[in-house]
């Protein structure tokens, strides 16, 4: 063996130099696969603090840098029709809205590992109805709402497109009490460059 070795000393070198070459071209392909995924926006949408209409939505930005939220959408699917309403402005259905202007929008900088509270589900739906509805505005019941689906549409570092993430929650009664399960239990991430360009149509909503 060792003679076939010394003999073919310049095709067992080429070989190495090969297989290293293939070695470090794997290490790379790991190295930027990891930092490609360490640098990409992540958002979940979570639900917490009850799980009837009282309950609130919690948006948590998991992404190594901060996120500028820049709308916030709400779809609701009915058993006839489905309604998709911009809720980023709060709005002030009870008549007690906050002086300060930025408790007033959901819009805003979301710093890396930073939860915020976007509101009650009831309030996110009601504001989704009394927006969309053009004669007197439905109760939650008499709506037949199925599903709620909220969607964030966000601008992420020097990113050419808008980053977003979606979430559906059914809307189910036990006993007569409303309750949200989430759809799944991630939040989807909308990365494809094809998904992030639909997401301009969905800022066109909130201008």
């Amino acid at each position: 063996m060792l003679q076939w070795v010394a003999q073919n000393s310049e095709l067992v070198n080429a070989l190495t130099g090969v297989g290293t070459l293939l070695v470090w071209v794997v290490y790379l392909q790991v190295f930027v696969s990891s930092y490609r995924r360490q640098l990409r926006a992540t958002l979940l949408i979570t639900r917490g603090a009850g799980e009837g209409l009282e309950g609130r939505c919690f948006l948590s930005n998991m992404s190594s840098g901060s996120v500028f939220v820049q709308s916030v959408l709400v779809t609701l699917e009915t058993a006839d029709k489905t309604l998709i309403c911009p809720v980023t402005d709060v709005l002030d259905l009870d008549g007690d809205a906050p002086d300060d202007p930025r408790q007033r929008t959901r819009q805003g900088p979301l710093a890396s590992g930073e939860t915020r509270d976007i509101g009650s589900f009831g309030d996110l739906i009601r504001h989704t109805l009394h927006t969309t509805s053009d004669g007197p505005e439905p109760g939650i019941r008499q709506a037949k709402i199925r599903v709620v689906m909220i969607e964030i549409v966000g601008i992420y570092g020097s990113e050419d497109l808008p980053i977003g993430a979606r979430r559906r929650f059914a809307l189910l009664e036990d006993d007569g009490r409303l309750r949200f399960q989430g759809e799944g239990l991630q939040t989807k991430q909308l990365r494809s460059r094809r998904q992030r360009r639909r997401l301009v149509t969905d800022l066109e909503r909130d201008r």
